[in-house]
């Protein structure tokens, strides 16, 4: 199990997972949040020290009203790594923590020793629609995120009584972060030539939030960027397949990225 703690950065604390020995992996997540410590995590943490926080705003962390965006929280996970005092490490985004993980790019690759995207927002490519997650039901929702049948269950746990005050709370920050406009930065594409580090795309092959053609613009965009499509995947590999995606993020770090 991963020792739980606070850490103050700036007058706001952090809930933050952590659990593992080895090079330090950061997981930053995505819009629905998370649950807890994850099957995809403990794989993960048999050869990596990770680190897992709830962004301000969701799960157990405080949220500040002076981090207003996305690249205000992109901003305050580099004050985070400074704090930590890690070295570089490497940071992996899924969907939201994604597009956190491009905006800390962009800005500041010092302690950044890789970057995996994950279904990754942040950017918009025209003529190719992406799914509305705020516009639909729970059950609608669930049916969006998954390719298989995971929906069941990810809808039975977030359903849960003692889970409804959680979901809400990461539904509302979600939307605070990422609702205007939807899902992207308008002004990112044209900066992600300043990513240099070794970056992989990795991608569910029946996402239906955010096809599969963001992973292509994205990997043109990003210089030496690497793809990888996990097959019968949606939108959130670390719960859909987690033994594939912990393999594949540990895969690319040790052969590309040590």
């Amino acid at each position: 199990m991963p020792r739980e703690s606070e850490i103050d950065i700036r007058g706001c604390k952090l809930f933050l997972r952590r659990a593992g020995k080895g090079p330090s992996l950061l997981f930053l997540h995505g819009a629905q949040g998370l649950s807890g410590w994850l099957p995809a995590f403990e794989e993960l943490a048999a050869r990596f020290d990770v680190l897992v926080p709830d962004h301000p705003g969701f799960g157990r962390s405080d949220n500040p009203d002076w981090i207003d965006d996305v690249p205000d929280l992109a901003y305050f996970y580099l004050d985070v790594l400074a704090a930590l005092d890690l070295g570089a490490v490497h940071l992996v985004g899924q969907s939201l923590g994604g597009w956190i993980a491009l905006e800390m790019a962009v800005r500041s690759t010092q302690r950044i020793k890789s970057l995996t995207l994950a279904d990754s927002a942040g950017i918009r490519v025209k003529g190719v629609p992406r799914a509305d997650m705020f516009i639909c039901g729970q059950e609608e929702l669930a049916q969006l995120l998954f390719a298989g049948d995971g929906a069941t269950a990810w809808l039975a746990e977030w359903s849960a009584p003692e889970r409804a005050e959680v979901y809400d709370r990461n539904r509302f920050a979600a939307a605070k972060f990422t609702w205007q406009p939807r899902l992207f930065n308008p002004k990112l594409e044209k900066w992600l030539h300043r990513i240099d580090v070794p970056t992989h795309i990795l991608w569910g092959d029946e996402d239906k939030v955010i096809p599969p053609p963001y992973a292509a613009v994205l990997q043109e965009k990003i210089a030496g960027a690497r793809m990888t499509m996990l097959p019968r995947c949606g939108h959130l590999p670390h719960l859909e397949r987690p033994d594939l995606f912990a393999r594949e993020v540990a895969r690319f770090i040790e052969t590309v990225a040590q």
